[in-house]
């Protein structure tokens, strides 16, 4: 297994994204090796038998090891004479794993994700605060007769108005007094 600079892995000439595909595809090859030195490729039925458990037990899954059983099957049918109908095709099992940068794109939407649901929680809390204030200066506004301003205006207007009443009061008083002078002076009664 040789690491490229590019952060892969290259094993029996396969480029591995990551180091455990690359260290299962350099157990395959060592398995490979000890195989072809075990195999008597003189015995047909021995090698189709041998053939028959490494397909049924799927014992290769990586590259490296589904490039043996089809060289190994290829010989069992060209140069054994196996009929290709005894000799069953090498299952490839559909690997849904992640690239590398799939991996790192996850990781950091899931970092994002994580910091967009902080977020939330902060706006949720301070929506509430604010909520909660908004209540509280409006029961204020509706339960407190002596609020602030209003008040403070409505009692201006009030003593401006008790004011006029008295001026208004006074002013008629003294018209009245004016008239009763008039009438005096008009009839000759001057007190």
């Amino acid at each position: 297994m040789v690491k490229t600079e590019r952060n892969t892995y290259i094993v029996a000439g396969y480029e591995f994204e990551t180091e455990g595909d690359a260290n299962e595809a350099s157990r395959e090859e060592q398995n490979i090796l000890h195989l072809k030195s075990k195999v008597d490729f003189t015995n047909t039925e021995s090698m189709k038998a041998l053939y028959q458990r490494l397909v049924d037990k799927q014992v290769f899954k990586t590259p490296v090891g589904l490039q043996f059983l089809a060289e190994f099957r290829d010989y069992l049918v060209g140069e054994a004479h196996v009929p290709e109908e005894e000799v069953p095709s090498v299952k490839v099992e559909h690997k849904r794993g992640m690239t590398r940068l799939q991996k790192e794109q996850l990781e950091y939407l899931q970092v994002e994700n994580e910091q967009l649901k902080n977020r939330r929680k902060y706006y949720f809390i301070t929506i509430g605060i604010l909520a909660a204030i908004i209540v509280v200066m409006l029961a204020i506004a509706a339960l407190n007769p002596n609020v602030g301003y209003i008040n403070t205006e409505n009692k201006i207007l009030n003593r401006y108005a008790e004011w006029e009443e008295r001026l208004t009061e006074r002013e008629r008083k003294l018209n009245e007094r004016e008239a009763e002078l008039l009438q005096d002076t008009s009839t000759g009664n001057v007190q």
